[in-house]
């Protein structure tokens, strides 16, 4: 009898035509119903959900009919367009068949509240609500990414957006990108985007643009700023830095500009934020060499804090994960407590290599201003003579600096304003007073910093201040002030003028003289007149030949030298001031750079004078790239720990846009050319440069010291020695005779 009656059931249910209101006896599921739906997420103004909708027909042996499918507002104010419907579903749905529904939420600016209705020809619709909170959000992230060389040889752009999609946008917070500037597939246009959890999606495509084009720059903030609306904004500018001369930016394809002064950078901010004090509430630089006082002034009043490296950056730069996910996090944090998330994870993503970071307030900056011009006066009264202006020069050369060094002829010449300052009040006593405002100015402006413990007398902000007096950029007064009013100390800077206009009108008496070489059977002898900063014992080749300089062109049967050592030189003081030199021979055998089998130059770049322990050099070389790039003339970075030595990456050479490249990651199989100091015959007028030799080395790279390698042509044999001397204008001179070695 049970069953006869479970038999009659199911009959009578099938022959319900409605099909809907099913008792829980006779079917476990509606005769349609969602296989799949999405979850529904509260949004941020100008954020877009897609709703993926599959719906079954669960009814044997029937084809239902599909009479309407629509979104119906229950109630809310939005226009009906906020809400835009597709689908594949047709008239009718078989059994067993399915079909997909969308459903677009965008342009919305407040709440919505509407369903998905399903008409199927039941008693009542298949309906699922479509009900989200729609709010300005708390922060607006705006990045600006000229992709460069740095997307286009090691996919960083690629490797950064890909941390930003672990978190997303949210209701909390848009992250709103501009991307462009480099060779790789989708970079040779600009195109605005917006970062979702695991994807990006692009909102268009500009095209091909300058992308170092102030007017580019300002439509991209201001078209963030309009269609993400957000109680607080925050705007990084990502790429290649090069300090307060060289700017930001470089892109790597046309049109220029590809990079943009950092005056004209910050007016464009300037006019964003449209008079409103603290518009932003921070602004950074994910790039080398940009915190530099300058450029931390040019925002006094359009941001409430700056983050930026003194230094070059590692290639990864910014760990954008960790600070994104604390902004979704903590959405009323203040740009200080932000600051010092990007700050900790940037050092913990780096933590193999060189680095600074930090944050500064400001609000400090007409303070830290009046120190410096104080400051500057003082000084000015140091230009008098030249042992006072070599006091300078040498305070100045034993300062931690960055991307700076004499053997390269386009140094950025930034120096750490606290050392500098230090080394000031320690040689002139009577200027301590004034030199220790500025100390206790930076100290009060920058609010958070980390360095590796390679950069421990970094402290936070530099200046422009020149060591490579030959190279001093004259574009320093232009770049420091906006429609003729200088955002910075214009004291200062008409001080570093005048230091300059002394170096000019003095260099005879400013540069030293060294002398030829002579040996004498035991020891390598010369003697070196005025003071200097460096010295170097120096092997190489009198004919060297395959030579290539910067230009591509071939240099031959000129003098080289590709390997030294700056240890070991034995200076004794002789009449008035000069000194002589002596390099024993036997004693330093075994002293020579070798990186792999070839000899090198090994070029002390110490970042902190005060930790012997902890040092820094560099490997002349050229990066080869595949053959539809150019080759990158840089350096190979060394770093010494606990007297053991670390090869840290690969930096280029500061290029054509005077910006830095970051620090990368030497992997297996990269090949670079050794490069040599040698003497190029082919310019109109002939100097000594590093040129590149067709000498290979590649990873893995071992780096070792002991006797030279014997060569087997005259282009590698080492067979003659000369003395290298730093002086205290920047100037790198060379024994203008040598000797056998």
């Amino acid at each position: 009898m049970l069953s006869n009656h479970i038999q009659r059931c199911r009959m009578r249910c099938i022959s319900i035509s409605a099909l809907l209101l099913i008792s829980g006896s006779c079917y476990a599921e509606l005769p349609i119903s969602f296989i799949s739906s999405t979850s529904i997420n509260d949004l941020a103004i100008g954020q877009t959900q897609t709703l993926n909708y599959t719906i079954r027909n669960n009814v044997r042996g029937r084809t239902l009919p599909l009479r309407s499918i629509q979104v119906i507002n229950d109630g809310d104010n939005q226009p009906s367009q906020v809400t835009t419907l597709t689908t594949t579903c047709g008239s009718t749905l078989a059994y067993n068949a399915t079909c997909s529904i969308s459903v677009v939420i965008a342009n919305a600016t407040a709440n919505i509240n509407r369903h998905l209705s399903i008409n199927y020809g039941g008693r009542s619709p298949l309906t699922s609500p479509i009900k989200s909170k729609i709010s300005k959000a708390k922060y607006t992230v705006l990045v600006y990414i000229i992709g460069s060389d740095l997307q286009t040889d090691h996919n960083f752009a690629n490797f950064n957006i890909a941390q930003m999609e672990q978190v997303g946008s949210t209701s909390n917070m848009n992250i709103i990108l501009e991307t462009g500037g480099s060779r790789s597939p989708g970079y040779q246009t600009v195109q605005r985007k917006i970062v979702y959890k695991g994807k990006t999606q692009q909102l268009a495509d500009l095209g091909s643009l300058a992308m170092g084009s102030p007017g580019v720059i300002k439509d991209f903030l201001q078209w963030g700023i309009t269609n993400y609306p957000a109680e607080k904004y925050i705007t990084i500018f990502w790429d290649h830095g090069g300090g307060p001369n060289g700017g930001y930016g470089g892109a790597d394809i046309p049109p220029a500009p590809g990079k943009i002064a950092i005056n004209d950078l910050s007016k464009v901010v300037g006019e964003v934020a449209g008079g409103i004090s603290h518009f932003f509430e921070i602004i950074g630089f994910d790039a080398c060499l940009m915190a530099s006082a300058e450029t931390l002034a040019s925002y006094s009043g359009y941001a409430k804090y700056f983050i930026a490296s003194e230094d070059l950056e590692p290639g990864k730069g910014w760990q954008y994960n960790t600070f994104l996910k604390y902004i979704d996090e903590h959405p009323t944090a203040t740009g200080e407590d932000i600051g010092k998330v990007i700050i900790d994870g940037y050092t913990e993503q780096n933590n193999t290599g060189s680095t600074t970071l930090s944050l500064s307030d400001l609000s400090e900056v007409m303070n830290l201003n009046t120190a410096l011009t104080h400051f500057a006066t003082a000084l000015d009264t140091y230009l008098t003579n030249d042992e006072s202006w070599m006091t300078i020069a040498k305070s100045r050369f034993k300062s931690a600096d960055y991307s700076t060094s004499v053997w390269d002829n386009k140094s950025v010449d930034v120096v750490d304003l606290v050392e500098f300052a230090q080394r000031i009040g320690t040689a002139i006593p009577s200027l301590n007073d004034t030199a220790q405002a500025v100390i206790n100015a930076v100290d009060k402006a920058v609010l958070y910093l980390k360095n590796s413990a390679d950069r421990a007398d970094s402290y936070g902000l530099t200046s422009y201040f020149p060591s490579i007096m030959a190279e001093y950029e004259t574009i320093y007064p232009d770049v420091t002030q906006i429609d003729g009013v200088y955002f910075f100390s214009s004291t200062y800077v008409g001080f570093v003028q005048r230091y300059r206009n002394y170096y000019i009108n003095n260099i005879s008496s400013l540069k030293a003289i060294l002398a030829d070489t002579t040996f004498d059977g035991t020891n390598y002898l010369s003697t070196v007149t005025n003071t200097f900063n460096e010295l170097y014992a120096a092997v190489g080749n009198e004919n060297c030949v395959n030579l290539t300089d910067n230009r591509n062109s071939p240099v031959t049967n000129v003098p080289c030298y590709t390997s030294n050592q700056s240890t070991g030189i034995e200076v004794t003081p002789t009449i008035g001031n000069a000194y002589s030199l002596s390099f024993n021979k036997s004693e330093h055998l075994y002293n020579w750079p070798i990186l792999n089998d070839q000899a090198v130059l090994f070029i002390p770049d110490d970042a902190s004078p005060n930790n012997p322990d902890e040092t820094n050099f560099l490997i002349p070389v050229t990066q080869i790239l595949n053959p539809i790039q150019d080759d990158v003339d840089g350096y190979i970075s060394v770093r010494r720990i606990n007297n053991e030595y670390q090869i840290s990456g690969f930096q280029s050479g500061i290029g054509s846009t005077n910006t830095a490249n970051k620090v990368v990651d030497i992997n297996e199989g990269d090949r670079f050319y050794i490069r040599t100091y040698g003497y190029n015959d082919t310019l109109i007028n002939p100097q000594w440069q590093l040129m590149r030799t067709n000498f290979i080395v590649t990873a893995p790279l071992t780096l070792s010291f002991g006797v030279l390698p014997e060569g087997t042509t005259s282009t590698n044999t080492f067979d003659a020695f000369r003395f290298l001397v730093g002086d205290v204008t920047g100037a790198l001179l060379i024994s203008p005779g040598y000797a056998a070695y």
